[in-house]
């Protein structure tokens, strides 16, 4: 995957590793351990450093016996001065040169394992299709100062741009299919979900343990579930 991306608004910062005292792990944990940026994780809110570097280790590449696991993290920065000549929401090449930016959020992809949501045929890939295409998930989250300016959006779009131009990052796969989970009550990320072309699959009734989410434990819930091929 591209080391960098910049769309007209954005520099988007392929993370490889977060390590103590690194310039990754202070955004990623002031992020994580913000309540209103975390506030529909299901990994909760990061109250320590050590809490921030245990989910990102399972956010993280790693080398160590994973087979065929794919993970992609970019850090996204909000562009302070704005490049001159751009053309809104194209991801444009990294030549730009430093720009002055401030941290606002994460795109996340991840290849599912045995942690993941395991859906009905019906709201996935066939288990035909599953058996060629590789499936990965997508999140996001954002600082409450990147809320309601089309980041979110602007950002996962350039990074699925670049998921179709690595196509060698994929290898053994020649097909990637992208799904979300979105609950059902969070009607803004359903928003950025439609607006980066993903398709409502379906709505799936989950019940298990409980988990802390959006201020109250939770042991049913609704979960919105979408999807789109990036790669036929």
């Amino acid at each position: 995957m591209e080391p960098v991306i910049f769309t007209p608004r954005l520099k988007l910062t392929l993370v490889t590793k977060a390590e103590r005292g690194s310039p990754e792990l202070e955004w990623i944990h002031e992020l994580r351990s913000d309540e209103k940026a975390s506030w529909w994780s299901i990994s909760g809110r990061a109250k320590s450093i050590e809490d921030t570097e245990k989910v990102m280790e399972r956010w993280l590449p790693s080398n160590e016996g994973e087979g065929n696991t794919y993970r992609v993290v970019y850090a996204v920065h909000k562009v302070l001065e704005l490049m001159s000549g751009s053309v809104e929401s194209v991801a444009q090449p990294a030549e730009h040169g430093e720009k002055s930016t401030a941290f606002i959020g994460l795109v996340t992809l991840k290849s599912l394992d045995a942690d993941s949501l395991a859906l009905p045929e019906e709201l996935t890939l066939p288990v035909a299709a599953a058996a060629t295409t590789l499936t990965i998930e997508v999140a996001y989250m954002y600082l409450p100062i990147g809320w309601g300016k089309g980041y979110a959006t602007e950002s996962i779009n350039a990074v699925f741009e670049s998921c179709r131009r690595a196509r060698s990052f994929w290898t053994p796969f020649s097909k990637l299919y992208v799904r979300a989970i979105v609950n059902q009550s969070n009607a803004a990320s359903q928003r950025v979900m439609e607006k980066t072309g993903m398709t409502k699959e379906g709505v799936y009734e989950w019940s298990g343990k409980a988990v802390f989410l959006s201020g109250e434990w939770r042991e049913r819930d609704s979960l919105c579930i979408y999807g789109r091929h990036l790669l036929e």
